[in-house]
């Protein structure tokens, strides 16, 4: 297994901008540059006068990568912002295993070298053979959009290979989230329509819970399930989105948790912790009034994110 050293910050170096650390969030989620200044501009961010190139340049001379060309640089980018704990996303869930040739090829980009770089120089092959790894990458990790895109959902693997090693997860940001086995797990679809797919959810939960063997208070249970599915109509589904359902799942693990997934198809969550405290409406605070911890993460296959509650299965006073 080829060795990521791992990247040091320059001396001096100063903080990352919140423009900055936005524009890299968007390009790992796979945003392309009209996407990026778009949404920064909806957000109501001050762009520069030339577009997005000074952005990166700043983030580039801040996290110790500049360099004369542009190409290759917003993978590396990815890749150090996550190496030093400003990239203001959550890691990705994980694959189990890459092939040699798809990390090697995620690794290169993760250093900053270009796919005919890393074909002539580091492989001194034809350019079409790294070509079709990237291809199969891309495969493996859930169609991603952008090689920027490639690296973050390859961030697990890529981490493990990193020396020194770096700490699971930066300091202030949300840990890749973890559980025990699962031991049982039901979904179903959920219309879009608020107050329909709260009804739908919270009597497909009352029901399922006797299947799922979970011996938690069932009012509880639904009550998490209404504000998850409520959050998740208002905020998950983009117009322009081709479908317009979510993905209700609840799984108990092998500790007796159940676990609560409302998958939507928006990837972003950019104020998540100040949603969590009650800052930007209520639904995901009163989640952990209920007595659920609750984590968000994007998954490898198709778009969109998925908001989690955890619930043991003790009761909590309401």
């Amino acid at each position: 297994m080829t060795v990521l050293v791992r990247p040091e910050l320059p001396a001096g170096a100063t903080p990352l901008s919140a423009l900055e650390r936005r524009a890299l969030a968007l390009a790992a989620l796979g945003h392309g540059g009209s996407q990026i200044a778009g949404n920064l501009a909806q957000e109501k961010y001050r762009l520069p006068a030339d577009g997005l190139g000074p952005i990166w340049s700043a983030a580039a001379k801040k996290l110790g990568t500049e360099r004369s060309r542009p190409q290759g640089r917003q993978p590396e980018l990815i890749f150090r912002a996550r190496v030093h704990g400003v990239l203001d996303l959550p890691d990705p869930e994980g694959t189990d295993w890459l092939p040699p040739d798809v990390l090697g090829y995620v690794q290169a980009l993760a250093r900053g070298r270009t796919l005919k770089q890393y074909a002539w120089d580091d492989l001194h092959t034809e350019v079409w053979e790294v070509e079709e790894i990237a291809r199969q990458a891309r495969k493996l990790l859930g169609g991603a959009t952008t090689q920027a895109n490639l690296v973050y959902r390859a961030l697990p693997q890529l981490l493990c290979t990193v020396q020194p090693p770096v700490e699971h997860a930066g300091a202030g940001l949300l840990p890749t989230v973890r559980s025990s086995p699962i031991a049982a797990s039901l979904q179903t679809d959920l219309p879009s329509e608020e107050i329909g797919a709260v009804r739908v959810g919270r009597v497909w939960i009352r029901g399922m819970l006797p299947v799922l063997g979970w011996m938690g208070p069932a009012l509880q249970a639904a009550e998490v399930v209404a504000r998850l599915v409520s959050n998740g109509v208002r905020h998950g589904l983009p117009d322009h989105a081709k479908t317009h359902t979510l993905l209700l799942r609840a799984a108990v693990d092998e500790a007796g948790n159940l676990l609560v997934d409302v998958t939507d198809l928006n990837p972003s969550f950019p104020d998540f912790k100040t949603a969590v405290r009650g800052e930007r409406g209520r639904g995901l605070r009163q989640v952990a009034e209920l007595g659920a911890e609750v984590f968000w993460f994007l998954h490898h296959e198709g778009p969109g994110k998925t908001v989690r509650a955890v619930l043991s299965a003790w009761p909590v006073d309401l």
